[in-house]
């Protein structure tokens, strides 16, 4: 079975949890050694060495740190210590809670060639070569939806709640870039729709902030709520997300 630097992401993790959330390179490869059920009689072709002498399992294991410090699921502000992050952190919760990889299939989305790690650069430089990791920026572990990560902008608001509507209790008509955003139908206790205007925002005290007028919105759907005297119904997703992981 060949291994690329990929699948040693989540037993890093993992390790570095097991060492108090963060550990120097020394403490960590026995301990992905360990998860990963390495040994040289399963895995002869990871104990071979690279043309620097560079056992290739541990090589794996350095390139793995790397992606996820670019990822933001690993600190490097300390030199020569490896440090999870909360993003990191809920990404193996998820992990151990599903058994499913969050990640999983993301690298060839972001133009990651998971061979690279066997070309004879450093991690630092390969990676320094993939433009699209080092500005690839997501929210916390969500999981909901076949929605990887939580919204960080409109946009994935907008995404969030176009997968969650139905079950919300809502039919989407149409989504504009003019005010309001959206024209959705809403169900009544009746059972029958009422129309409903919206207005999508990252944070719901944006609305005030952009100036809309609440007149002309029925419905302000954010995913963060920051507005406690907001004069308009609010749908926090955020506090509605539980309900369908």
């Amino acid at each position: 079975m060949t291994l690329n630097f990929t699948d040693f992401e989540i037993p890093l993790l993992k390790a570095l949890v097991k060492l108090g959330g963060k550990a120097k390179p020394v403490e960590v490869y026995p301990e992905v050694e360990k998860i990963m059920r390495l040994s040289p009689k399963d895995f002869p072709e990871e104990y071979e060495e690279y043309k620097s002498r560079a056992i290739k399992w541990k090589n794996k294991t350095a390139w793995a740190r790397e992606y996820l410090r670019r990822k933001n699921q690993l600190d490097g502000s300390e030199r020569g210590v490896w440090k999870i992050t909360a993003i990191g952190k809920d990404r193996l919760k998820h992990f151990n809670k599903t058994h499913k990889d969050p990640d999983e299939g993301l690298a060839p989305l972001l133009g990651v060639d998971t061979t690279i790690s066997d070309e004879n650069v450093s991690p630092e430089e390969g990676f320094n070569r993939i433009e699209n990791v080092q500005v690839h920026e997501t929210g916390g572990i969500l999981g909901v939806r076949g929605i990887v990560y939580a919204p960080i902008n409109e946009q994935g608001v907008i995404l969030l709640f176009a997968a969650l509507c139905h079950e919300l209790g809502f039919m989407i008509e149409g989504i504009r870039s003019a005010f309001p955003d959206a024209l959705l139908r809403r169900k009544n206790s009746k059972g029958t729709w009422n129309s409903c205007r919206a207005e999508f925002e990252f944070k719901s005290s944006s609305f005030k902030y952009h100036k809309h007028d609440p007149k002309q919105c029925d419905l302000i759907i954010c995913w963060e709520h920051d507005w406690q005297d907001c004069p308009k119904e609010v749908l926090c997703l955020k506090n509605r997300v539980e309900e369908f992981r």
